[in-house]
């Protein structure tokens, strides 16, 4: 009778390690450069999760705009919305000239959000972690920064 209650309670204990680990695993991912994130590493900086494709051609026309955003200090990873290999991901990376990071394919990401019905997409995370969106259609350094000032203004008070 004694090794049947420790059986359960091994079995109990076992399974919430399993689930809060799945948990924990619900935003890792791998950036291009080999880095392991998630989510939670970006605590303390604004961070913007652009979903894109090549065929997209508002997609396209972010980049610019998503550069710009990083070279002022706002952090972006871009979310390739096709199954490409992470060489394709690279190749593209240099085509397009995305300066800010891109997330491997190769493991699969685990993210916080479902994959955007429509294209471009994008989540802005809060210093403190709260997601925001999807922002559907085309988002320039404008729109963006609007939005975090809108907020920041709006925590203010």
């Amino acid at each position: 009778m004694v090794l049947v209650h420790t059986l359960k309670k091994i079995l109990i204990l076992s399974w919430f390690a399993l689930l809060l680990a799945s948990c924990q695993q619900s935003s890792q991912f791998q950036l291009l450069n080999g880095e392991q994130k998630s989510i939670s590493d970006y605590q303390g900086d604004w961070l913007l999760i652009n979903f894109w494709a090549e065929w997209c051609p508002p997609c396209l026309k972010e980049i610019p705009e998503l550069n710009a955003l990083e070279a002022q200090g706002i952090k972006v990873i871009a979310v390739s919305y096709d199954k490409l290999s992470n060489q394709e991901l690279l190749a593209q990376k240099q085509k397009y000239q995305i300066e800010y990071q891109i997330m491997a394919t190769e493991p699969m990401p685990y993210l916080p959000m479902e994959r955007p019905t429509g294209l471009p997409a994008n989540y802005l995370f809060t210093p403190k972690g709260q997601m925001i969106g999807p922002l559907l259609g085309k988002q320039d350094q404008t729109s963006i920064l609007a939005l975090i000032e809108k907020i920041e203004s709006s925590q203010a008070n």
